[in-house]
């Protein structure tokens, strides 16, 4: 009988030890996750435009305006070595950008005036087919038409996600596999344990 009770009581304290260990190696993982995450936020600069309204001539009008904007990009936002960069040279074309904007608006006959400014928001995480963001404060470029209460189009200057023939990547692996679903838990909980025992 105490042989069996000895026996129990070692399942049950390695069942403990196996739970406590895969609760400090998902904790681990958790912590590792979000600091990639919080990674990408700060090396990502977002386009956010927010429509006039949700009628449908309005929501056209937001893509035409989406439209001049990315074509009037300057190459030294795409061209940036990092966001501060990326920032800096948004900041020096706010100017043009802004010019672009009101002639797309002008070009639609529309009487809406647009506001852009560089500012950080939070963003939900977002999927967009071919990468996804997680959720975090973002340096973004914001671009309000008309009264800004219609459906906004947010997507990625820096990197250049989204203009078209861009070649873009975030500067470390981890951050590429997390915005690009490479991200493996296999790896990053191994990498966990790695620097549980290194420190």
């Amino acid at each position: 009988m105490p042989e069996k009770m000895e026996k129990k009581r070692r399942v049950l304290e390695l069942g403990f030890a196996l739970g406590l260990a895969l609760t400090v190696l998902l904790t681990a993982h958790a912590a590792h996750r979000r600091r990639v995450a919080d990674r990408v936020c700060a090396d990502t600069v977002r386009l956010h435009i927010l429509a006039n309204s949700d009628t449908l001539e309005d929501q056209l009008l937001k893509l035409q305006v989406r439209d001049a904007i990315l074509q009037a990009l300057p190459d030294s936002v795409l061209q940036a070595g990092d966001t501060a960069e990326a920032e800096a040279a948004l900041r020096q074309a706010l100017p043009a950008l802004h010019l672009a904007a009101q002639r797309a608006l002008y070009k639609a006959h529309s009487p809406q005036t647009a506001r852009l400014r560089l500012e950080q928001l939070d963003f939900a995480a977002r999927d967009y087919g071919s990468f996804t963001l997680p959720g975090g404060r973002y340096t973004a470029l914001r671009v309000e038409l008309g009264e800004g209460k219609g459906h906004n189009w947010f997507c990625v200057l820096y990197p250049a996600l989204c203009v078209s023939g861009a070649q873009a990547a975030y500067p470390t692996r981890e951050e590429n596999a997390l915005v690009f679903g490479r991200y493996e838990v296999r790896l990053a909980v191994v990498d966990a344990v790695k620097n549980l025992l290194s420190s």
